[in-house]
């Protein structure tokens, strides 16, 4: 037959492959679906065992079971995952099912009997799930019953076993306040506060101990208040925290020993009387603010330095409102602009919190307060507020002596230097650094310099024409005991002489001065002369010092002595003893 390759006959062969391959597709996936294995739902494979106790299990999570084996499953313990569940509600008929159902995966089913062959368990594994099912004899109720009423009994004993060994005192009252169960702790005690007679039986009801609680107690909703007991042959009274629960028409109290936290509470309330004592007493002023930066405590002396109300500082405010009221009451030093202040205000709480925050207030009103910020735990930080008025102005009382002092040395013709009794130059004035030397610092700082007499030394040294006398000097600053004024003459390298004098003073300070001597004209030019003299003066009076040290005879002379004319030293020293 020919082709016909007209438009009507190329849609018609087009309509006929179509229809043909869709025939193909159909046909292929009607017999995949007819021979692959039918997968069964969780549904399907309870619905077979909807009249029995089945459970169905993905690995160890309960997927669904029936309305039998949900019922039963209520039973047990829910600790653990529910297939652990379900084995320990099983054990007491089944004791080896956990070994058994191991081999489950490489088996896909299998059949355990009970120990008295009243059930059997069946376990079948179906794409992934395993579904267990119990089976039961003919006389199928009574299985089921005694596998229900021994995990009742189970629960049973383990509530009473806790009950009864609960060191806490645990009992049961009627509406009328009569005690119809009580543990062995609640009847011991009760055998203490009324001891029995012997070979007498123990009462029931036992007595009732703990009087009314709290009223107005609700199902569910447990009350707890604490009640003290005189216990014979005990000193203290024993202190219990009593809790009781409405259940049904009756109430369950629990009683457990208090001692330790009422002791806790006495010692932190005594700490805190004492703390509030020694506060009351301090005339530092003390502000405590929590982490939320409210005031929690305050002394007295807070009250008497700031000024603030009672009424305001009960009310627990915060930093910020606390400093805002001592800047309105003139209590805090002016800022120069409000703007900044807020930024001081949050400076000084970080400073605080971390303890670094130590500064001088210095009022508007004259007086100068001492502000430490300490951290204390929990976030919370302390404020000291300390009054030092009095030490500042004492302080700057002293400054000004000082300042006067200075003043009244440097108007001293003398130049004129103090030694402590360790030999630490202490003050000097204005001509003394004009003679010999130095900062010329005159405005009191000189008192903490640490210049000594030996650098003291060996400037005059420097300065002036070989002489004894200094080493006189060091001994005399370095001298403990009594000691006399005394007085020399120095002659400087420029000429000039000088007139030096050295006084005790108390607490082994020394005093030394030097004037020049403006009668004698050292400066002409006979200067050579006059250097020559003093050298003279000086060997002769080593010379004399040396005889006087000689207990020998003395050398006889070798010859007739030549008159010498005498001059006057200009080293010769005279003491207080002297005149």
């Amino acid at each position: 037959m020919p082709l016909n390759f007209s438009p009507d006959g190329l849609a018609f062969y087009l309509v006929v492959t179509v229809a043909a391959v869709l025939a193909a597709i159909g046909v292929v996936a009607l017999l995949g679906r007819l021979l692959r294995p039918r997968r069964r739902s969780a549904r399907e494979l309870l619905r077979e065992a909807e009249a029995r106790a089945a459970f169905l299990f993905d690995d160890e999570t309960l997927v669904d079971a029936t309305a039998a084996g949900r019922n039963l499953f209520r039973l047990a313990d829910t600790r653990g995952s529910d297939y652990e569940t379900l084995l320990a509600l099983l054990a007491p008929q089944f004791p080896d099912l956990a070994t058994r159902l191991a081999g489950l995966a490489s088996q896909g089913s299998l059949t355990v009997t009970s120990n008295d062959g009243q059930c059997t368990l069946e376990a079948e594994l179906w794409d992934g799930l395993a579904r267990l099912t119990l089976h039961e004899a003919a006389d199928a109720p009574a299985a089921f019953a005694a596998l229900s009423n021994a995990a009742i009994e189970e629960e049973l004993q383990t509530l009473r076993a806790i009950g009864e060994d609960a060191p806490q005192l645990i009992w049961k009252e009627d509406m009328q306040g009569n005690v119809s169960w009580a543990n062995r702790a609640y009847l011991a005690l009760c055998d203490r506060l009324q001891p029995l007679a012997d070979g007498a039986d123990p009462a029931w009801p036992p007595a009732r101990i703990f009087g009314e609680g709290p009223a107005g107690a609700q199902p569910g909703q447990p009350t707890v208040h604490r009640q003290a007991l005189t216990v014979p042959d005990m000193e203290a009274q024993q202190w219990f925290e009593v809790t009781r629960v409405r259940r049904g028409d009756g109430l369950v109290n629990f009683a457990a020993d208090a001692n330790g936290i009422v002791r806790a509470e006495h010692a932190q309330k005594n700490f805190v009387q004492t703390l509030t004592k020694t506060f009351a007493h301090l005339s530092i002023g003390l502000a405590i603010f929590d982490r939320q930066r409210r005031l929690v405590l305050f002394n007295p002396a807070f009250l008497d330095l700031t000024g603030l109300p009672v009424t305001f500082l009960s009310a627990r405010p915060i930093v910020q409102s606390v400093l805002d009221r001592l800047r309105d009451i003139n209590m805090l030093p002016e800022p120069r602009n409000y703007a900044s202040w807020r930024d001081q205000v949050a400076a000084l709480e970080a400073a605080a919190s971390e303890g670094t925050y130590c500064e001088n207030w210095s009022l508007p009103g004259g007086q100068t307060f001492r502000v430490t910020g300490r951290p204390h735990p929990d976030g919370a930080i302390a404020f000291l507020f300390e009054d030092i008025s009095a030490e500042v102005s004492l302080t700057r009382h002293f400054r000004a002596e000082l300042r006067t002092t200075q003043g009244v040395l440097d108007v001293m013709p003398e130049a004129v230097a103090v030694f402590s009794a360790t030999g630490t130059l202490t003050i000097s004035n204005a001509r003394y650094h004009d003679l010999w030397g130095g900062t010329g610092d005159t405005d009191g700082n000189d008192a903490l310099s640490e210049n000594t007499i030996q650098s003291e030394l060996r400037r005059w040294q420097s300065r002036t024409v070989p002489t004894p006398i200094w080493g006189d000097v060091r001994d005399f600053v370095g001298a403990f005991g009594d000691r006399v004024e005394w007085s020399d003459s120095i002659l400087l390298d420029d000429g000039r002489a000088a007139d030096c004098r050295f006084v005790p003073l108390a607490g082994g300070a020394t005093l030394a001065s030097f004037r020049i001597d403006n009668r004698a004209d050292l400066r002409s030019d006979n200067r050579a002369d006059l250097l020559s003299d003093n050298r003279a003066d000086l060997l002769s009076d080593t010379h004399d010092r040396i005889r006087g040290k000689i207990m020998a005879d003395p050398i006889p002379s070798l010859g007739p002595k030549t008159a010498k004319p005498t001059r006057r030293r200009s080293g010769a020293r005279t003491t207080a003893a002297q005149g």
